[in-house]
């Protein structure tokens, strides 16, 4: 490694221009992040004629001008050769002396790419040009111990990869188990020792019909108003057995009240009541940390108004996972009201235990049931309040109601510990292969780790500006010739190719160029020891 050279990465890649003379929207690719390689594209409905596309050929190193620093980047694979991008997702050829993975490792070895943030905020917009990475240096060993680095890691990667798949394995697993343990839970199954212990208990049968009787009376004094009848739970509508002292109902029949929150328009942080909205329901709790306040009416605060106990569900968003999920509240004294894509649930707390309703509305049977009838409006789904009260709930004496709880939350602990150990499974797994990358690719001491990158950021905010709105816009050659040595934000606004109102085009024609009269013509060179200054040669 001693021995290797070191080049810069401009000298390795010019940049692929093939026009596509037929543009085919068929015939995309993008660059995914997270370094997850080239896809092609969904088909979209292009403006034609609107933009330029090239043609990409495989084996060349590809990225994302906007999102290198993201991970977009990658090879273009074979199944991909002849398709086309724009010039956002610019293409490189490679080198005779030197492999296109080589290039590809360069970026992943501790994830340098991460580093590129900074050259993100580079001139005009916020992308990685190509002109800025040509700069960079990369170790560069004859093609022949290339290869067989290439392969020592290809070999290692191979290693690698049956160790993810089988962490991926143990997080299936989990995710199965914990679904298990609910639905195990709900179908008596955790509690089967518990209850040849305790027989003499309060039946659930008997607590819907003194939920049924406080109804009545709450009825009477119209505090809440009469229900509608549901459709009776019949046999063959059974989905799973239940123990003997449990019954399956509808949900409605444990409710006291069920509320959608508020649907008109507020000026959140302005008013003096806490707000909760989508993103305070996680994992079953409330989640403070973005909490917002709004103005409500008194009338609006008091039918708002939360308990604890209560649960929030969510109703209605664009994703059908959070579709039905809850929480429930536990400290109601800071007086929360709540938004209208979530729907308050108040039960009949004497009887029915709101830790073990949650429980129920995250099991695997209920999930299913919420997801089914999903209503789509404008891609949105909902699921409204009628779905929700026919949802059927198997429910257990009260008492058994808190000890399934307790079980639920001991087991489920115990899942969280092993979801932590395949967490520390997969980043000692990514440690081990950037420690290889390392120790086979070495570490190039870039500008992005050299302590010295810092005051060199400094010098270039301090910089004197010499562009400004009377510049009279000319050749690149003229441009120095008058005005010496220029930083290259400076060089390109007053160049002959600045134009406001294209500035990606034309930050691509400066760069073109730019390398043209420094690579080919060699009559531009950049200035010693003054990243980012252009002077004639």
């Amino acid at each position: 490694m001693k021995n290797w050279k070191k080049v810069k990465l401009g000298s390795l890649l010019t940049e692929s221009k093939i026009v596509s003379e037929n543009p085919n929207p068929n015939n995309r690719i993008r660059v995914k992040l997270n370094v997850l390689g080239v896809e092609k594209r969904p088909v979209t409905k292009d403006k034609k004629g609107a933009t330029r596309y090239y043609i990409r050929k495989a084996g060349q190193f590809i990225y994302g001008k906007q999102n290198l620093h993201k991970g977009a980047f990658g090879i273009v694979p074979e199944e991909l050769d002849g398709y086309e991008s724009s010039s956002d997702i610019p293409a490189f050829d490679i080198n005779d002396s030197c492999y296109s993975e080589w290039v590809f490792y360069f970026f992943t070895k501790h994830n340098f790419y991460l580093k590129l943030e900074d050259l993100a905020k580079g001139v005009g917009s916020k992308r990685i040009h190509p002109i800025q990475i040509f700069d960079l240096e990369i170790y560069l060993p004859s093609k022949k111990e290339q290869r067989k680095i290439l392969d020592e890691i290809k070999n290692a990667e191979a290693n690698n990869e049956v160790l993810l798949n089988e962490i991926e394995l143990q997080e299936k697993n989990l995710i199965k188990l914990r679904q298990s343990i609910l639905q195990d839970a709900i179908q008596g199954k955790l509690t089967e020792g518990w209850r040849e212990q305790n027989k003499n208990l309060v039946s659930a049968n008997d607590l819907l019909i003194r939920i049924k009787d406080e109804k009545v009376q709450l009825i009477r004094e119209k505090k809440i108003k009469t229900e509608r009848l549901l459709t009776s739970i019949t046999p063959d509508k059974t989905p799973f057995e239940i123990p003997e002292s449990w019954v399956l109902c509808r949900l409605q029949s444990i409710l006291k009240d069920i509320r959608y929150g508020t649907s008109k328009k507020c000026d959140y942080g302005l008013g003096d009541s806490p707000f909760l909205r989508i993103p305070n329901i996680i994992k079953g709790k409330i989640d403070l940390s973005d909490l917002k306040s709004t103005n409500l009416s008194d009338k609006e605060l008091k039918d708002l108004s939360l308990e604890s106990g209560d649960l929030l569900l969510i109703r209605s968003n664009g994703s059908e996972n959070l579709v039905g999920r809850s929480a429930v509240v536990i400290d109601a004294g800071i007086g929360y009201s709540f938004a209208g894509y979530l729907i308050r649930i108040q039960i009949f707390k004497k009887f029915i235990n709101s830790s073990y309703l949650y429980l129920v509305l995250e099991s695997p049977w209920i999930r299913i049931a919420i997801e089914s009838p999903l209503r789509t409006s404008s891609g949105v789904k909902n699921l409204n309040s009628n779905e929700i009260l026919k949802l059927m709930i198997p429910i257990p004496p009260y008492e058994e109601q808190k000890i399934i709880v307790e079980n639920v939350a001991q087991l489920l602990s115990s899942c969280d510990e092993l979801e932590q150990k395949i967490i520390t499974n997969k980043e000692i797994s990514e440690k081990l292969m950037q420690s290889v990358l390392n120790k086979l690719l070495g570490d190039e001491n870039n500008i992005f780790m050299n302590k010295k990158t810092d005051e060199k950021a400094k010098n270039i905010i301090s910089r004197e500006i010499k562009f400004n709105s009377k510049t009279t816009n000319m050749d690149l050659i003229k441009l120095l010739k008058v005005n010496g040595k220029l930083h290259a934000e400076d060089l390109w606004k007053m160049s002959e190719h600045y134009d406001d109102k294209n500035i990606n085009d034309s930050i691509d024609k400066f760069y073109s160029d730019l390398k043209t009269k420094i690579e080919i013509e060699k009559t531009i060179k950049e200035v010693t020891n003054e990243k980012g200054y252009i002077e004639l040669v």
